[in-house]
């Protein structure tokens, strides 16, 4: 028996899809060399995306679907990370941390943006823990972020820093060096 399981083919791991990068594309005014006429057309917004339209093997006159988003602001992203540094440099409780971490942190304690798992601890019991949603460009909306960021501004006046307003802490975090 045990030959026989043996001797049949074993199935290959699978290899984990890899997430897909987006592609930043800019629309352009440009004149259609076939008809004359002046169309809007999306174009590459780096090198780096006219690369990865090419390693997919898309070329002029491909027809694509494609669901179109604005992207989040690069700014108000780096403010974010910059108010977890200025926390990992002022509050003792985030000492240690990387400021990405120090986010997540704040981001549980809050409970914005977060989805909520049970846990079955044995011995325990079941326990609520909040799990923190990714901030990525690709997975929150400039809406959900900039709410996320007011929140975790109001919790670290509120929690950390009791003699500050909201408005003082994201002054703060604004003054901050660029960290990401």
């Amino acid at each position: 028996m045990a030959e026989a399981l043996a001797a049949m083919p074993q199935d290959k791991p699978k290899k984990a899809k890899r997430a897909g990068r987006p592609v930043y594309l800019e629309f352009k005014r440009m004149v259609d060399p076939d008809t004359g006429e002046v169309r809007l057309a999306l174009l590459a917004d780096s090198g780096v995306d006219k690369f990865l339209l090419k390693e997919r093997g898309y070329k002029s006159g491909d027809k694509v679907r494609a669901e179109l988003k604005q992207p989040r602001n690069s700014k108000f992203h780096r403010l974010v990370h910059a108010l977890g540094r200025m926390c990992v440099d002022q509050i003792e409780d985030f000492q240690g941390l990387l400021a990405h971490d120090a986010v997540k942190r704040l981001q549980r304690e809050t409970g914005l943006c977060c989805d909520m798992q049970t846990i079955d601890l044995p011995g325990i019991g079941k326990l609520d823990v909040a799990v923190a949603q990714s901030i990525s460009f690709d997975s929150m909306d400039e809406a959900s972020f900039r709410e996320l960021y007011q929140g975790i501004c109001r919790h670290i006046a509120a929690r950390y820093w009791p003699t500050l307003t909201e408005d003082q802490v994201a002054d703060m975090a604004e003054l901050m060096p660029e960290v990401v």
